[in-house]
């Protein structure tokens, strides 16, 4: 499993319900990702939501960018977590997953 993959998961798992655990959520790093439920917005706005103006690269149109805590309404996790391996689910809850969050 991938090194951020796993730090993105042990975060849900830690914290509960938020963007690292979400269905509509793409990691872009282990902190932030993008919200494929939302409709895109221009680059701009998807700066500003992180907190963050005066980047030197251009960033385009796109999902919004969301940091991995943020929680939204529209909060979905259908993944079945005891697919995973044994060992994974250990590493990143500290225990075996029913499936369910």
């Amino acid at each position: 499993m991938d090194v951020e993959q796993e730090g993105v998961d042990r975060f849900y798992w830690d914290n509960g319900p938020c963007c690292a655990g979400c269905d509509h959520w793409n990691w872009i790093s282990a902190y932030a990702g993008s919200c494929t439920k939302a409709a895109p917005i221009s680059g701009e706005q998807r700066l500003g939501l992180l907190d963050m103006s005066g980047i030197s690269a251009p960033v385009g149109a796109g999902h919004p960018l969301t940091l991995r805590h943020h929680h939204c309404g529209e909060f979905k996790d259908d993944f079945d977590w005891s697919t995973l391996p044994l060992d994974y689910q250990y590493r990143i809850a500290g225990r075996r997953l029913s499936g369910e969050a």
